[in-house]
């Protein structure tokens, strides 16, 4: 199943209006940290109801971590695990992004092997926990967090389909991301800073 369908059908056949964290990921059951770090990042590409990419940074910061120290699976605690959302604002954002999806699966294939390897998933996880640690930023900037978490999702899709190539270009956009997010960031601090000094 192309990851865009599963993370399609995971969210859209719960059959409450409502999801925690820890319901949607034990949905996904034995699957690997990469599809857990996608469904994780996509609401934070896409600007979505107020909350719901902070509902998923938190996890996800979390999540990576233990990649980095190679844990075999993903923990979270329980006042993480049951936060809840809306899952029908959920699967709107989802399908929003789908088509996105779609084109760069249609050319993911397993390159590169080493970057996916056991060594090379505890490195891909200090790079993305790194810009998570970016993308947690909680200045409410309108799109300051949406091109960093695309370039992400990138990655993590390549993760998913063991496309190093996929994941190199992933993580090459998200340096300029995280350019846009400390630029935005700095210049709105900047600007309150003056205006409290003219006050």
């Amino acid at each position: 199943i192309p990851t865009s369908e599963l993370l399609i059908r995971i969210v859209g056949t719960w059959p409450r209006a409502e999801m925690t964290v820890g319901e949607l990921i034990d949905g996904i059951g034995g699957r690997a940290f990469s599809i857990i770090m996608l469904l994780l990042t996509v609401p934070i590409a896409i600007p979505g109801p107020p909350g719901l990419p902070t509902a998923f940074c938190v996890p996800l910061l979390i999540v990576v971590t233990q990649l980095c120290l190679g844990r075999a699976s993903p923990w979270l605690p329980g006042v993480i695990r049951r936060r809840r959302f809306d899952r029908d604002a959920l699967l709107k954002t989802v399908k929003r992004i789908r088509p996105a999806l779609a084109r760069l699966e249609s050319v993911c294939r397993p390159r590169l092997l080493r970057m996916t390897d056991r060594r090379g998933e505890r490195w891909l996880g200090a790079y993305y926990l790194f810009c998570c640690i970016v993308l947690s930023n909680p200045i409410p900037i309108p799109f300051s967090h949406n091109p960093l978490a695309i370039a992400l999702s990138v990655v993590a899709l390549g993760f998913v389909e063991r496309d190093g190539y996929v994941i190199i270009g992933g993580a090459i956009a998200a340096i300029g991301g995280i350019a846009i997010n400390i630029s935005l960031t700095g210049g709105a601090l900047l600007l309150g800073l003056k205006l409290l000094h003219l006050v």
